[in-house]
C-alpha cells in the first residue's frame, strides 16, 4: 500500500508540468467528451476450480502486476461510460489428477508450477473527476479470459487447451487528483469476482474466484 501511495504522489509531481503545457495549448474550453485511461495495478487472487479438466489453478493470493486501459464517453460533468480491459501474465500452482483423460495436445500434473494469460474485457461506469482532490466510484461487468496455460518447466500445454472464459464483475472506490479539466491521476482499490461453470464440480467446491487490486492510473480528456 505504501508503495502505491508514494507512486501516486510521484506521478502528481511528474505529470504537473505536462498538464500545464496541455492546458495552455487547449485553452479555456468545456469539459472533455472522451476520456482515455492507462494504468498499472497490483492484484491478488485465490484460485479457479475447473471441473472440466479436474484441475485447480491456485494463485495463492500472491501479488502480480496487471496492465489496464479504458476508453470512455462523458455523459455528465463527472460521469462517463465505456469499455475497459486488462492483461496480466500470472504464475500459479496447477493441481490435476494424473489418471483423468485430457484432450489431445495437452497434459496434466498432480502438482506443478505453471503460468497463464489473464485478460479482462468489461463495460465500465466511472463516477468522479474535477480539479483538485475527488472521490472515484467504478462499476464494471464483462468477462475474464484464462488462456495459454503452460508448465514452467518444459512449457507444456496444460488442460484445458482452449483455456476458459468466465463472467466478471468488479467495484472500485478510491481517490483522484485533477491537475486540470483534462488530466487526472487516480488511485483505486478494486474488488472483483469471476464465476466459473459448475460442470464436473462437487457441491462442496467453490466456483467463485475473488480478485483484489490496487490500481494507479492516468486519465486524459479530449
Amino acid at each position: 500500500m505504501r508503495r502505491f501511495v508514494l507512486a501516486f504522489a510521484l506521478m502528481i509531481v511528474v505529470v504537473s508540468p505536462l498538464a500545464a503545457q496541455r492546458r495552455s495549448r487547449i485553452g479555456i474550453q468545456g469539459n472533455p467528451s472522451i476520456w482515455l485511461s492507462v494504468g498499472i495495478a497490483g492484484f491478488t487472487a485465490n484460485q479457479v476450480n475447473d471441473g472440466g479438466s479436474a484441475s485447480t489453478w491456485d494463485f495463492a493470493n500472491s501479488t502480480n502486476l496487471q496492465y489496464v486501459a479504458s476508453l470512455e464517453r462523458a455523459i455528465g460533468s463527472a460521469l462517463s461510460i465505456g469499455v475497459a480491459g486488462s492483461y496480466a501474465r500470472v504464475p500459479f500452482l496447477y493441481r490435476g489428477q494424473a489418471l483423468v483423460p485430457v484432450e489431445p495436445g495437452t497434459t496434466t500434473c498432480e502438482s506443478c508450477d505453471a503460468h497463464l494469460d489473464m485478460t479482462t474485457l468489461v463495460g465500465t461506469v466511472h463516477a468522479g473527476g474535477t480539479t483538485g482532490l475527488y472521490q472515484v466510484i467504478e462499476l464494471n461487468g464483462g468477462i475474464v479470459m484464462y488462456k495459454n496455460l503452460r508448465t514452467e518447466n518444459g512449457n507444456a500445454k496444460l488442460a484445458p487447451g482452449g483455456g476458459n472464459i468466465d463472467p466478471f464483475f468488479s467495484l472500485g472506490y478510491g481517490i483522484g487528483y485533477g491537475l486540470n479539466k483534462t488530466t487526472q491521476i487516480e488511485f483505486v482499490p478494486d474488488y472483483a469476482i469471476s464465476i466459473h461453470e459448475r460442470t464436473g464440480l462437487s457441491n462442496g467446491v467453490s466456483n467463485t474466484t475473488s480478485i483484489r487490486s490496487l490500481r494507479l492510473g492516468l486519465r486524459m480528456g479530449f
